[in-house]
């Protein structure tokens, strides 16, 4: 489980949120970050599933782009923006960790299926 790099992907997406829920000025709210959070932490645990583990890291990357679409729609200051840069590009560094999880799934399924096929 552990030794697979989308695992380690996975681990850095649940730091950088961790790491948002001690800085004041975030793009996210708590609940929300505890719930990227708790779906990274379950497609770890979903290394058997890797079907199910591709799925959980679509919903994680779009819970990502929807967060930020909706805070540059109704919530968006400029004043905030230009004070806390830092905090706008944490979600965005962990939507690059959480797509580099998800094309490793990829990587290891097609390796599956074509061990599969020599058998």
């Amino acid at each position: 489980m552990i030794q697979r790099i989308q695992t380690v992907y996975f681990l850095l997406v649940i730091c950088l949120m961790a790491v948002l829920w001690f800085i004041p000025v975030t793009v996210l709210h708590k609940p929300e970050l505890i719930g990227i959070a708790i779906l990274a932490l379950t497609a770890i645990f979903l290394f058997k599933n890797r079907k199910r583990q591709i799925l959980l890291g679509y919903i994680i990357l779009l819970a990502l782009l929807l967060d930020y679409v909706a805070f540059f729609v109704w919530k968006f200051d400029p004043a905030v923006f230009a004070s806390g840069i830092v905090t706008f590009l944490i979600p965005f560094v962990a939507g690059v960790f959480d797509f580099l999880a998800i094309r490793g799934i990829r990587k290891d399924e097609k390796l599956v299926r074509s061990l599969d096929r020599l058998r």
